[in-house]
């Protein structure tokens, strides 16, 4: 037990006063007399021998007593106790990055992470609670225990696996700091690998109020990783070069073989020369046709993870078909846009069953809006589908942007003149995205299985062919219409938002392990991937049984602020003591309670007296 106002034991001298008034208080016996004359014949005591005989009586029991209590709580005792300690509160934050798969002792630095888990786990009181927080690439509240749910919670933390690339340990210090919110007693464990190049950048946001505790994890490690694989198309023939770039994280120079896969067939083996603690490069040229390419480098070293790397060389084909009357000047225009597969229709030749990813509609409306991406083009009047005037000649006027100003960032719009525009009523689903002397002039939106963008112009009645913003213009304008391409490759534990064909109602995503995964999809909602285990993912969308694209997604664990396992410096603790101890024995205050025996034993007094008359 400790005192907090040690000076509030002088109070104790109150006790041999109250001793004091007890042995000098007289001590009258009362006589009843028929006259007050008989008082003279009543035999008086003896001062001197009363002070001297002092009676252990209840009454003075109880002023002691009184006295003690309240003048011991004037010095504020507190004692550490587990029995009648507050209940603790212990948030652990567990790096889940994918160098934490790096080994340490006789496992990984994981393990090494669920160990010192366990440690704190058992040196917890019995009124303690207990959560976990993961921090991979996104940070997560994998469980939160009470005494009875310990063993529950590291079941759990033994279900952990390297989840990607990067740590959000801000977001995880956030969530601490929303668990132990109202909970001054609790405290926060960081068990990390240190791994993190751009730590002080990332915790900038923190929460700084925290009881917080850095425990490093690991011991630097020289690894090798392959950092980037890309691809860049050639003029020539289809081919395509792609490029390598590895990094050293060593202080010796090595020396490993890379191999080079096309479609799991080994195209080339090379010698690379590592100097300390440098990068390397590599470049090579293969044919045209090749849907993935794989890279593994013969690290020999402590992250295999990283010594591999994909890239996916599939895009998504754009099936264009352009239905016009007069279609040299758009034609030509498509087709200089790589990857648009375009056919030409006469409006009188249109058939709505046709299969198409885009349907380009120049001057003409079919009798319903065709699945998939739309682009109307001086919509004529008399059609269902939208409310259109006959064409009147304007004056001319400013363009101003309406919405989506990030589809006409950069352009150059000043100077357009259009000498006719057709007055158009826009549609309830769509929005007016740019006007033209207060007409609307570019409409955007969705309707059914239909992602429409409408030009209301003639292109022959403006001067907009005529500049450099209608290429950019009109390939904005497609690439917002279309269905997102996949990326060529992506990082372990990345969030990837895929924008699906309007026609797909569900996509199918095999993992490298061969393990199938079917989204729904709804309307106007776009799946969310969260892929952790780099490898190479086949993606199919599906209108029913029919396939509408296939294509390959590369996820890869390579990059600097993971293989370079040499730990960074972590940030000082903050009011933290060493948790062991301190979740063992919590301080107490114990004066509320004196002041109440105090008042209790004053109380008793009071009736006591009372209860004599």
């Amino acid at each position: 037990m400790s005192l907090l106002v040690p000076l509030g034991l002088l109070a104790l001298l109150s006790l041999p006063l109250i001793v004091v008034l007890h042995l000098i208080r007289e001590r009258r016996r009362r006589v009843v007399v028929p006259a007050l004359l008989l008082w003279q014949h009543l035999p008086r005591r003896h001062d001197a021998l009363s002070r001297r005989h002092l009676k252990l009586t209840l009454l003075l029991v109880l002023h002691l007593l009184a006295a003690f209590f309240l003048a011991l709580a004037l010095a504020q005792p507190q004692w550490l106790s587990d029995l009648f300690g507050r209940p603790q509160h212990l948030v652990v934050i567990v790096d889940t990055s994918a160098s934490m798969a790096a080994p340490a002792g006789s496992g990984s630095r994981l393990d090494a992470a669920r160990a010192r888990l366990r440690t704190l786990a058992a040196g917890l009181n019995g009124q303690a609670t207990l959560t976990l927080i993961s921090a991979g690439p996104e940070a997560r509240l994998v469980d939160r225990a009470g005494p009875a749910g310990v063993s529950r919670l590291l079941a759990a933390a033994e279900a952990l696996q390297p989840a990607g690339v990067g740590s959000d340990l801000a977001t995880a210090l956030t969530l601490a700091a929303s668990d132990l919110q109202h909970r001054p007693a609790g405290q926060v464990v960081v068990l990390t690998d240190a791994a993190l190049p751009a730590l002080d950048t990332e915790l900038r946001n923190a929460p700084t109020h925290l009881a917080l505790r850095w425990e490093p994890i690991g011991t630097e490690l020289p690894n090798r990783a392959i950092l980037t694989l890309a691809a860049r198309p050639q003029n020539q023939g289809g081919m395509v070069q792609i490029y390598l770039r590895a990094a050293n994280y060593s202080h010796a120079r090595q020396r490993s073989n890379v191999r080079l896969f096309a479609d799991d067939r080994l195209l080339d083996t090379r010698s690379l020369d590592f100097p300390p603690q440098a990068e390397v490069e590599q470049v090579w040229t293969i044919p045209p046709g090749v849907r993935g390419v794989r890279a593994e480098l013969d690290g020999n070293d402590d992250l295999p993870a990283d010594d591999v790397a994909y890239l996916s060389l599939v895009s998504r084909p754009l099936r264009t078909r352009l239905v016009s009357a007069n279609p040299a000047l758009l034609e030509r225009a498509l087709r200089a846009m790589p990857g648009l597969e375009v056919q030409v229709i006469s409006p009188g030749a249109f058939v709505e069953v046709t299969e198409a990813d885009l349907t380009i509609l120049d001057g003409f409306l079919p009798n319903q809006w065709p699945a998939g991406a739309v682009l109307v083009l001086n919509p004529p009047t008399g059609s269902p589908l939208l409310d259109v005037e006959p064409a009147q000649r304007v004056e001319a006027g400013p363009i101003m942007v309406q919405a989506r100003p990030d589809l006409f960032a950069g352009l150059s719009l000043g100077g357009v003149v259009v000498e006719t525009m057709a007055p158009i009523t826009p549609p309830l689903w769509a929005e007016v995205l740019l006007s033209y002397a207060e007409q609307p002039l570019i409409l955007r939106g969705q309707v059914a299985q239909s992602d429409v963008a409408i030009w209301n112009m003639d292109l022959a009645q403006t001067n907009l062919t005529t500049r450099l913003a209608f290429p950019l213009l009109l390939a904005r304008t497609l690439r917002d219409l279309a269905p997102a391409d996949l990326p060529a490759s992506i990082l372990a534990g990345q969030r990837l938002t895929l924008r699906p064909d309007l026609r797909s109602d569900l996509i199918e995503i095999r993992d490298p392990h061969g393990i199938l995964h079917r989204i729904p999809v709804e309307s106007a909602i776009h799946p969310i991937l969260n892929l952790d285990h780099p490898g190479l993912y086949e993606v199919r969308e599906l209108a029913g049984e029919r396939e509408i694209f296939r294509g390959i997604l590369a996820v890869n664990s390579g990059a600097a602020r993971e293989s370079n396992l040499a730990p960074q410096a972590l940030p000082a603790a903050r009011n933290a003591p060493a948790v062991a101890a301190s979740l063992r024995r919590d301080p107490q205050l114990l004066w509320p309670w004196l002041v109440g025996l105090g008042l209790a034993v004053v109380l008793g007094e009071w009736i006591y007296v009372h209860a004599r008359r």
